[in-house]
């Protein structure tokens, strides 16, 4: 479908848990409170809401969470998904050693996983949580011939580290991505811009490229070792003209943009006993129509929960 910007929209992040055994600090605050399991998409409303945007022209899936592997029926979403769209997912690596391959018979193609840190004292202060089960998770889903990118949100806290991260990415031949802060639900505190990136990274003599690795929207550079190096850019330079996407909450609501609260609620729809699909049909053009042309992350934080919404 396309939105009154003629963006075509195909693409859609779909948040399955708002539970996360990290709790990052550009994340969740310390004293965040979980849904009742009864607020969250069930596996036949996950059914239900795959065939109708199928239907609407939705192409990709990516599974977010919170951290998606933290919920039993993971893999079964997975395999549900995989029935209609290219499916793959994001996720903090803590479960990824034991579940990598279970995922992968199931339909996942490719999985980004978080690592803003290979310190474990930095990797704690950012994520209270241990750093040697995602690495242990990544070196297991690349065996298991998942197609993995690293994710990195870069701070004042791992700034310095950026080097050593490139190097440990392009060890394994895969790329590695870095994130400007974004100031979804908590402030920006020690935001690190896309030209403070590139200036640490000098000495790789990063080369742009065009090259789309997934459907996110990070440029790439290729380093003189040859492995890819990505930047999103949210803040300092905005890609929204280019926005592809829809972002679907655990609890069922539907935000058209990240850095908007304008949402429409389809679990609503879902247990209304209404006839679910014409009515979730029109919901979700409704929410495609309403796409803004740009974020609002620039002028304020902007009051969405990220741990339900995925980043």
């Amino acid at each position: 479908m396309l939105d009154k910007y003629n963006r075509k929209i195909d693409y859609l992040r779909f948040s399955i848990t708002d539970r996360c055994n990290h709790r990052c600090l550009y994340c969740m605050p310390p004293d965040v409170k979980f849904l009742p399991d009864d607020r969250l998409l069930t596996l036949d409303e996950i059914r239900t809401l795959a065939e109708t945007f199928s239907h609407l022209g939705i192409e990709q899936v990516r599974i977010t969470g919170g951290e998606p592997l933290l919920r039993e029926d993971v893999v079964d979403i997975t395999r549900e998904l995989a029935q209609y769209f290219s499916v793959s997912m994001t996720t903090n690596g803590v479960r990824l050693k034991e579940l990598a391959w279970p995922l992968k018979e199931a339909g996942l193609i490719s999985v980004n996983v978080s690592l803003n840190s290979l310190n474990e004292d930095v990797f704690f202060t950012i994520t209270k949580g241990k750093v040697k089960p995602v690495l242990a998770g990544i070196d297991v889903a690349i065996e298991r011939g998942l197609f993995v990118k690293l994710n990195t949100v870069v701070s004042q806290m791992n700034l310095k580290e950026l080097p050593e991260l490139v190097d440990f990415a392009s060890k394994r031949g895969i790329p590695i991505r870095f994130i400007e802060m974004m100031p979804i639900g908590r402030q920006n505190r020690g935001v690190i811009f896309e030209d403070q990136i590139l200036e640490k990274l000098s000495d790789f003599d990063l080369r742009p490229v065009q090259v789309k690795l997934g459907q996110g929207p990070a440029k790439y550079f290729v380093t003189k070792y040859g492995n890819y190096v990505g930047i999103i850019s949210a803040m300092s330079k905005s890609f929204c003209e280019d926005c592809n996407k829809l972002r679907l909450s655990c609890d069922g609501k539907l935000y058209p943009c990240l850095g908007s609260t304008h949402y429409v609620d389809l679990l609503k729809s879902l247990r209304s006993g209404h006839h679910q699909v014409e009515q979730l049909s029109e919901l979700i053009k409704i929410a495609i129509y309403n796409k803004p042309l740009s974020h609002q992350m620039k002028d304020s934080t902007v009051d969405n929960a990220m741990n339900r919404l995925g980043g």
